[in-house]
This record gives C-alpha cells, structure tokens and sequence, in this order.
C-alpha cells in the first residue's frame, strides 16, 4: 500500500457522514495511483488487499474472548471461545441480559481483539435517532448502506471526468486502468440493479413509491426497524447479526426473512423470541450461560431438548457438590467453587419461580346466557353481521369492500394473520367499538369486560411512577396488597414493583400493562403483537397463561408459535379478503401468496389505494386517513380518476397486445406436415422469412415451394410456418434487386444498434447513482 506524500493531510471524515458521497468529500490524493484510491475503501477492502485480495473467511474463526457490559459493572463471558464457522447458521439464546446485544455491538464494532479485520461485519438493529441519517429518505438510506459501493460511486465519477480532461497520455492511461478497476468492482456488487433490488425488499416490508420517499425521521420505531432491515440484506455482508429482527412485523414479512435467511450465502448470527423461525433456518446454537459461550451442533428444536436434559445433569452434579460440602471455611481452596454454585442455585430458584408465576389471568365472571344458548363459550360478545367499512366512503376505498361476518364468542380463539395495513387493526377497532362500520351491524354484549393489549400500550406508562404507584392511580378503590399480590403474579415482584417505571426493560413495562389489563378479569383478551421485548422464556409463560386463561382470545402476531399454540382457528385478512381458516398451514399460505405477488410485482386484486398504501410507509390510520381527506380538492380528485382512467385503458391495450401475440406466437409455433397445394407459409430463406407458396406435399420426403422470385426449393415440412415468426426481419418481397436492398437496411440497422449500445453503456454509467449497484462478497480493486 502506498503511503501518502507528507504534505498531503489524508482524512477519513466522509466516512462519518450520511448519504450520497460527492468526489470533493474526499481528501486530497493522486487518484493516477491506484494504492491511494483503495485508501478511500472501508477498512474490511483495504484489510482484504492487504491479505493479498482473501476476502473469504479461510475457515473457521477460533478466539478466546472476555465481555462486559457498557456501564462495566460486571462480566458477561469470561474467557470464553468464540467459534465462528464459514456458512454458519446459528441462533444466539440467552436470557435477557446475559450479553447477546452486547456481543454483537463488540464484534460490529471491532472490539473483539484478534477478529479478523478482512471480515465485512453488520449488526442489524432498529437504528438510533441521528439528526443526519434521519435526514434520509428511506430508499437513500438503504441505498447509501452499503459502504463500499457509496464509495465507489463518486470514485467512478471523478475518474471519468479526470480521464476526459487529462492530456498526459501515461498519466491519462494510469487513470483509465484506475476506473476500469471500480467499474469492475461495481459489476461485481451488481449496482446496476441496486435500486430495483432495494425498492422490491421495500415493498414487501410496506413501503409503496411514497413511502420509500418518507424521511427516515418521520417514521416510527417500528418502521425504523424495516428499514435497519432491507439494508441488512442489501448490504449481504459475510456475517450478518440480527437481533430481534421481527419486532414490529408483520407475518408476510416475517415469512419473507425467513426465505432470506435460507437463502443466506454467508454467515449469520440470529437472535429472535421466534421460535418457528429459529426452527426453520438455523442449523446450529450459541448458548451464552454462566459466563461462558456453549455450542449446540444441531437445529434449535433438538438443541431445546438438549438443553433441558444438560441443566437437568448440571443441577443435579451441583446439588450432590453442595450435599456433600454444607459447610465451607471462607479460606478454603474450594470456596470460589462454593460459593459460584450456590450463587448458581439461588439464581435457577429465582428464575424458575418468576417464569412459572409469569403472565398468570384469573377466569372471567359469568356471564348470562341469552335464549337458546347453554354453554358460557357459545355466549356471543360481539357480533358482526355483513359490515362494510371506508373512513370515508365517498372519497377512499373501502378496507372491507365485501361485506364481512364473523361471532366472537367466549369461546373463541383466533389467531390474525395479514401484511400491515391490510385491516387487521381496522377489524379490532370496529369490534371493540373504536369505529362504526360504514355498513352492517356490530352487536356487543352490555355485560362482557374487554381488555386491549396493543403494540404501544406501554405507552399509557407514568414513567416517574413504580409499577405499584402505577396499579394504585389505576385502581384507587382497590386494595394496595391485592395489587402488590396481582403485580407478582405478572412476574413483578417486590423490589421491581418499587422501581421506577422509566428504569425497568421493555419486557417489564409490558408485563406491568398485563397487570393492570387483568386486575379485573376479562370476559375477552385481544393481544396484538405482545411477543416483542420478550424473550423465549417469557413468551413461553405468557403462553401458558393464555392457554388456561377460560374467557375468549384474538392474538395478532407474526410469532408463528406463538399463534399455532393458542388458537384454534384463524382469520387471514389481506387486502380484498377476509377468510376463516381451521389451521395454520392453510392460513400461512393464504398469507403468503399475497406477499410473493408483492414481490414479483404482480397485480393484486384489491382498491388501488389499498394496493399502494398497504402498510409501512403509508399504514391505514384515522389520522393519515383525516389528513388525506382534508387534502383532497375536487381538481385533485378529478385529476386522480382521470389517472386512474387512463391507466386501466393502457392495461387493457397492453393485456390485448398480450394476447394477441400469445395467439400469434402460439400459431408460429405449431408444427405442421399437412401443407395443401396453393397454401401460402412462410420459410427460412438466405437467413431471413420470406413469404412462399407451396407447389406439393410429398409425405416423408417433403414439401416443394415457389418463391417470390419464382424459384422452387424442397424443405423439410416442420420447417414452414403459417405465421411470420420474426416480422421485423422479413426479407422484400421484390424480385428485382432485393437481396440487395435489403442487405443495406441490414446494415443500417446494425449501424443504429451499435450507436444505442454505446449511448446506452455510457448512460448506465454516467446515471450509476440513480441506476445503482450492489453486493458484497466481491475481491477488492486488483
């Protein structure tokens, strides 16, 4: 590598900033030297020039690693060994706070001594506030992810501009090999497909052409995450670390993640309360437990096994070691040991009973039934009968067009699938009496208690309370033990309950929000994404708690297990379809088939609106709705049908256009041996169709026709057609002259080809920024 002149002051401040790179972010180099332009590269490129262009792992990563936490107030591995293999696989488990967010930012950020520096790391999160980043519209962000390629883009474009302006041929030469070299490099990472490939990931996690143009700083965390998200996988670095990555999704994305990350060609590190996604794409397990990294060669169902089976023989190895040593001198040898054992006992008490005490609902009173009616689970709590719904029906599409039916009972469980936006909120709201329907009726019982479990009910949260000052402003007329007594049964125990409310984890606020919910029990629970900030232990709980909670259910969730385990039924809900399925597999793929024809950017059968503002970017909301209809003048309405008109008609021409052709393909490709005499056909003459008229068939030997020159010629009858198959290719028909003539149009014709294919190559490249590339695994400038 190159050093840099000593008057020559080389920074790396553009890598501190944001978005588009412009060549005069750049330091000051000689860009003729190719050893100074690769010093603009990431520091994983220049690590792989230095390694002499290896930018693979080289097998299998093997280091010992020490981990603490931010503040440093404790360890979390202690001479532990850190095994990373080529390909790998694997899903990251620990309890909250053993250390799994910790040893991702360590590795990302290259804290972990003697990693290897050649390896391209990312850490997928839900990114932090930057005033800078959140200035970004979404697909800028996504696209300005890759560090790399934001690099190469400006380099391209300054060397082009050097290599038109310089006169020096040597030095001129040394600057065109120096941008055939990025050109090359961005081949390698495909940008010419980079927007493409970006806005398809986008669509499929809810952003339509609108959304993907949003400011990052308008979007909410959830949305935030989408985008953490599509840049992950636009990136494709070698080792990829995820960390709860479906918080806030949807199932028909989660279910894209997971062809994503089987389709995976690096390495990635998965940390997820999603059970049925660990199930289905990791192959082996990092357990981070008493300090130490603990590897599982095996899928996560079998690793669960086995685990449960290793602390089985640890707990009883370490209660046969304290059996037999009950009383040891605090000077002995064997205390440490002692001592962690019992820590190790106390601990495993502790957790066992918080889970087994977690998320625990006390039955519902009962409740009258009506005439006809003699079970309490047939007890109807709200009914829907043939509603219609539109926040405003003259000026938006209906979110339910056809009328929808559906009992919910005391009885019921059910499970809600669909992509964001599709109606899964509108449904609750219309239920639970948050919206009237535009048509029908919705019939509620006077006598039933609701209690709502939303993605943001942790918002209602007084953050400077504690949880048991939270419980007594909510429930003024109720006793202060009862209270204390129901908190614990939420897992939130004595020396929490005391804690302010702005210090305790996401998976603690929401277990004080379940608290509140079912101090009175409800007749109906409806959970809408509580599996996030939880870790598998704790959904495992809420799990059981649900199972035996005796009053109705409605789950929304993407956690797959999570639904397969406590419905019975399922509602799939996408745009232009309410559907009641009996299983999981039935409802996933119902779901699913939605999100593939996203993807493959087929059309949907659903209100244009709904199709462009099906969540993400432009989610179904009363307040987006409100704003779109204050906005709407007549002109812009009137615009906007006109549009509408214009596009259906370019559709129907394009769709006969297609059919046409099909019709004409289909008759260019039979193949036909019952030629008649005087039939016209067309044959393969001299490289091109020309028009004939068949002279005789004979059967197995062939066919003799005329040509419009008048001479005659034997042919194989499989080799006519009835149609033209290349009409634009089509021979003169004169006799006099026209191979001639049409050898020179030929050559016009190849003359114009040439001079689109190079205007077209030079306005890929000048146009790269917009047209963009990617990739990742690629070797650097060599």
């Amino acid at each position: 590598m190159a050093s840099m002149p000593s008057n020559v002051k080389f920074h790396r401040k553009f890598e501190e900033t944001f978005g588009w790179l412009k060549p005069s972010d750049f330091p000051e180099i000689d860009w003729s030297v190719k050893e100074q332009v690769e010093l603009l590269f990431p520091s994983y490129i220049r690590a792989q020039i230095a390694n002499g262009g290896h930018s693979g792992f080289g097998g299998t990563i093997e280091l010992s690693i020490n981990l603490r936490t931010p503040f440093n107030d404790r360890d979390l591995l202690v001479n532990s060994l850190l095994e990373i293999e080529p390909n790998k696989r694997c899903a990251v488990y620990g309890i909250n706070g053993s250390g799994k967010t910790c040893l991702f930012d360590a590795l990302a950020s290259g804290d972990v001594p003697r990693f290897p520096e050649h390896i391209n790391v990312h850490h997928m999160k839900e990114p932090e506030h930057n005033e800078k980043a959140d200035g970004l519209s979404v697909i800028d962000s996504v696209l300005c992810s890759h560090k790399y390629r934001r690099v190469l883009l400006p380099c391209e474009e300054h060397l082009t501009k050097l290599v038109d302006e310089e006169k020096d041929e040597k030095r001129k030469a040394a600057l065109k090999d120096n941008l055939v070299c990025i050109q090359e490099q961005l081949t390698k990472l495909r940008s010419d497909t980079a927007t493409k490939r970006a806005q398809s990931m986008l669509r499929v996690l809810g952003f339509d052409e609108k959304g993907e143009q949003a400011l990052v700083s308008s979007l909410s965390g959830g949305l935030r995450m989408r985008v953490a998200l599509a840049s992950a996988f636009f990136i494709e670095p070698q080792l990829l670390l995820l960390d709860e990555p479906t918080n806030h999704l949807d199932m028909p994305s989660v279910l894209w993640i997971e062809n994503r990350l089987r389709a995976y060609k690096g390495s990635f590190l998965l940390v997820t309360h999603d059970r049925t996604l660990l199930e289905n794409v990791v192959t082996s397990v990092m357990l981070i437990q008493d300090l130490k990294l603990t590897y599982y060669n095996c899928g996560f169902s079998d690793f669960e096994k086995r685990k449960v089976k290793d602390d089985a023989d640890r707990e009883k190895m370490i209660d046969q070691y304290m059996k037999k040593n009950r009383n040891i001198d605090a000077d002995s040898p064997s205390y440490p040991r002692w001592k962690g054992y019992r820590d190790w006992q106390i601990a495993r008490a502790e957790r066992k009973q918080l889970m087994e005490n977690k998320f625990s609902f006390k039955p519902p009173p009962p409740l009258k039934c009506p005439p006809g009616v003699e079970e309490q689970e047939d007890i109807s709590l709200a009914k829907v009968e043939n509603v219609r719904f539109s926040y405003d029906a003259e000026n938006l599409p209906f979110i339910f067009d056809q009328p929808i039916s559906y009992d919910i009972k005391l009885g019921t469980r059910v499970g809600i699938m669909g992509p964001n936006g599709a109606g899964k909120s509108t449904f609750l709201k219309l239920v639970t009496e948050k919206l009237k329907p535009t048509e029908g009726t919705i019939t509620i019982n006077p006598d039933y208690k609701l209690a709502y479990f939303g993605q943001h009910s942790t918002k209602e949260l007084k953050m400077n309370m504690s949880p048991i000052e939270f419980m007594v402003d909510s429930f003024p007329e109720a006793n202060k033990g009862n209270l204390k007594t129901h908190l614990e049964r939420t897992s939130i125990l004595e020396s929490v309950a005391n804690t302010s409310i702005k210090n305790l984890s996401y998976s603690q606020r929401s277990c004080v929000i379940f608290a509140k919910l079912t101090f009175y029990p409800p007749h109906l629970l409806i959970m809408d994404e509580p599996t996030n900030f939880l870790d598998l232990d704790s959904v495992d709980s809420l799990i059981k708690a649900a199972n035996k909670f005796s009053g109705g259910l409605i789950t929304v969730t993407h956690n797959r297990d999570f639904l397969r385990r406590c419905s019975k039924n399922f509602l799939s809900i996408v745009p232009g379809s309410f559907v009641q399925l009996e299983d999981m597999r039935s409802a996933e793929r119902a779901t699913y088939s939605f999100i593939s024809a996203m993807e493959e950017g087929r059309a949907i059968d659903a209100k244009t609106a709904i199709v462009q503002n099906r969540g993400g970017g432009a989610a179904h909301t009363e307040e987006e709705q409100a704003a779109r209809k204050k906005a709407l003048s007549q002109q812009q309405r009137a615009e906007k049908k006109k549009r509408m008109e214009a596009a259906a008609e370019k559709k129907a021409a394009e769709e006969a256009a297609k059919a046409k052709e099909a019709a004409r393909l289909a008759k260019v490709a039979a193949q036909r041996t019952d030629w008649k005499a005087d039939e016209k056909v067309w044959i393969n003459h001299g490289g091109s169709w020309q028009e004939a008229t068949v002279v005789r068939n004979v059967p197995g030997v062939g066919v003799t026709v005329e040509l419009s020159t008048g001479a005659k010629k034997m042919v194989d009858a499989k080799k006519l057609k009835a149609e033209n198959p290349q009409p634009s290719k089509t021979a003169p028909a004169s006799k006099a002259g026209g191979p001639s003539a049409g050898q020179g149009r030929g050559r016009g014709q190849q003359g114009g080809s040439r001079g689109g294919s190079r205007g077209g190559s030079r306005g890929g490249r000048s146009n790269s920024r917009g047209g963009n590339r990617q990739g990742s695994n690629s070797s650097p400038i060599r």
